[in-house]
């Protein structure tokens, strides 16, 4: 099937799971996609499992300005090809904390280089960056990946650093990677 025909079940199959009144919802809130299907996370998950990890798909998925298409790609692009200047890019690009949490979870803390990337994005001054950064190390961290001395005393510099200056998205993940850290470290 072609990656044309591909997105064209996609699309098929989010418009059977459609939620208009989430979507407009989100839309009062301030999440403006240029299109929002309103569907959960379970369902797009769902989505995702009856199709192949696949780079030639969620490419043009991610290009696009709709909800459910950017958190596929994340879902379906496969870790062990996706770089970390592509992971920049992508940050660059996340408007809205749902899709950040989606790629941090499901690609970005999974993509080689992953805390290199992530270090590097909590030591930005932009927030959506740090919180992607705050939540990769969290994510690594809940999944039992370890840090040497250095990065745990640079993670705790960092995330008092994010606290104390208040951003509320930075700051709740990084308070979740200190928890995760303390749990580990205890």
């Amino acid at each position: 099937m072609s990656v044309e025909e591909q997105i064209l079940e996609i699309n098929r199959m989010l418009r059977l799971s459609m939620n208009g009144v989430v979507s407009e919802s989100m839309k009062e809130k301030g999440i403006g996609y240029r299109l929002n299907f309103g569907v959960s996370l379970p369902q797009i998950k769902e989505i995702a499992s009856k199709l192949e990890k696949d780079s030639n798909l969620a490419i043009p998925l991610w290009k696009e300005d709709v909800r459910e298409y950017k958190m596929l790609a994340a879902l379906l692009y496969p870790a062990d090809e996706f770089q970390p200047d592509m992971a920049d890019l992508w940050v660059s690009q996340i408007e809205y904390p749902d899709l950040a949490e989606v790629c941090s979870m499901y690609l970005f803390s999974k993509m080689e280089g992953a805390s290199v990337t992530a270090f590097r994005w909590i030591a930005s001054d932009a927030e959506m960056p740090r919180y992607c950064g705050f939540l990769v190390l969290a994510n690594m961290l809940r999944r039992g990946n370890r840090m040497g001395d250095r990065f745990v005393m640079e993670l705790k510099d960092q995330a008092a650093v994010a606290i104390s200056e208040g951003d509320l998205l930075p700051a709740r993940a990084a308070r979740a990677a200190l928890a995760l850290l303390e749990r580990d470290n205890g």
